[in-house]
Formats: C-alpha cells, sequence, structure tokens
C-alpha cells in the first residue's frame, strides 16, 4: 500500500546548495513554482544521493553488504561494486529495494526502489525566507594564503529555517527496510547536507515525520 511521509528538516546552521555561478557570485539552487516565482529549494537527488550513501555504510557495517552502487569510498578510484544478485537482476539487501538500481554496467538493467523522493521546499514559503549573502576571499589551498583579486559572494539559507517535503513508499516497508530508511534518514541529518559542510554549514535535525495517515512518527 503506498504511502507518503512529510519530513521536517531543520537547519541549525546556514545551508548552501549550489545554483547558478554568476562569475563571481553563487547563487543557492532555486526552483520555479506555478505561479513563476523563485524559491529556495533542496533537490530530490541530493536527499537521495546522501541518504543512500549512508544506507550502504550503515548495511557494510551491519550486515558486510558487498555493494557500493555510490562508488567505494575505500579505494581510490571509488569504483562501483554490485553483489550477485543484483547483477542477476535482483535487488540484494535493503539499499538497492529502497533507492532502486540504476542503469550501470553490469547492474542487471535499471529497478525502481520503493522510494521515490521529491523536492523539499522551506516550510512557511520564500517571503519567510531572509536569504543570506556573504563575501569571501579564495585561498590558494597549496600554500594556504589568499588570492589576490579573488573576492567572491556567495548566498545562504540561515540557520532555523525548516524545509519541508514528501517522500513516496510505493510498497510497504518490510520491518528491516523501515530500520534501515529511518538510519539512514538520521544519519544524512549527521552528516549534513549541501556545501560548505567542512566550515559548519549544513548541520540540521529531523523534525516531525509525518505519514499520510497522520501518525506521526518521530518528533525532535
Amino acid at each position: 500500500m503506498m504511502e507518503i511521509w512529510t519530513i521536517d528538516l531543520c537547519f541549525i546552521s546556514p545551508f548552501h546548495t549550489t545554483g547558478n555561478n554568476m562569475g563571481s557570485f553563487i547563487q543557492i539552487a532555486r526552483n520555479q513554482d506555478r505561479k513563476g516565482n523563485s524559491i529556495p529549494y533542496i533537490p530530490a537527488t541530493h536527499l537521495k544521493g546522501v541518504m543512500r550513501c549512508e544506507a550502504e555504510r550503515i548495511m557494510k557495517g551491519s550486515a558486510g553488504i558487498s555493494c557500493f552502487i555510490t562508488g567505494n569510498p575505500y579505494s581510490t578510484d571509488h569504483e562501483i561494486m554490485v553483489c550477485d544478485e543484483v547483477k542477476a537482476g535482483g535487488y540484494g539487501c535493503p539499499v538497492c529495494s529502497l533507492f532502486g538500481v540504476p542503469n550501470i554496467d553490469g547492474g542487471g538493467g535499471f529497478r525502481e526502489g520503493k522510494l521515490r523522493f521529491l523536492d523539499f521546499y522551506p516550510s512557511k514559503g520564500k517571503e519567510e525566507v531572509n536569504i543570506l549573502r556573504r563575501s569571501h576571499v579564495m585561498i590558494n589551498r597549496e600554500f594556504q594564503v589568499k588570492e589576490e583579486h579573488a573576492l567572491y559572494s556567495e548566498e545562504a539559507i540561515p540557520s532555523g529555517t525548516i524545509f519541508t517535503g514528501d517522500i513516496i513508499i510505493r510498497t510497504g516497508l518490510t520491518d528491516e527496510e523501515k530500520r534501515v530508511f529511518l538510519a539512514s534518514l538520521h544519519t544524512m541529518a549527521c552528516y549534513g547536507l549541501g556545501k560548505n559542510r567542512s566550515r559548519g554549514f549544513g548541520a540540521l535535525k529531523i523534525g516531525e515525520i509525518k505519514k499520510s495517515d497522520g501518525t506521526v512518527i518521530s518528533e525532535v
């Protein structure tokens, strides 16, 4: 049975997903609503990618899975690895059954997962978001000094902003799939979203998780 989980992402530090680069000005990611307004958003692909990476890491540690469809973090070339079950056209473990199998060499062809991610938007609308704009000096990483004539500016979403969006569950989850889903959601929050995480950006916590029947699963 299909379900929709509506999830609040509560940012506790400034947040930035790279949008358009206009010379020395880096914008946040924006999307157009039905009225043509430009609204900050978190792309569904970014959420799905980070959560899948976390799910693979969790299952590697707890169950010793051999798949790394997002790329093996322990190899220098980050090679893609798939298990025999995936090669044969199956799913192998909850990671692939939840997030699907992309059309990769040796992966047995594209297969949808049980989860479908939608874009997340500010829960109070774009009028409530006071977008920050900060100027920085580019640093030469080799010599650890500032670059001459290399001033740039970038936008950011301020701390305290809540983004809300939906994750559609196409068919019912097993107990193990639900555990992996929730674990990857919360470890995603620990990892952070967007760029500049090493500078403290993108820190968040999971707020309310509400199912389509009105049941509240978690509130932090």
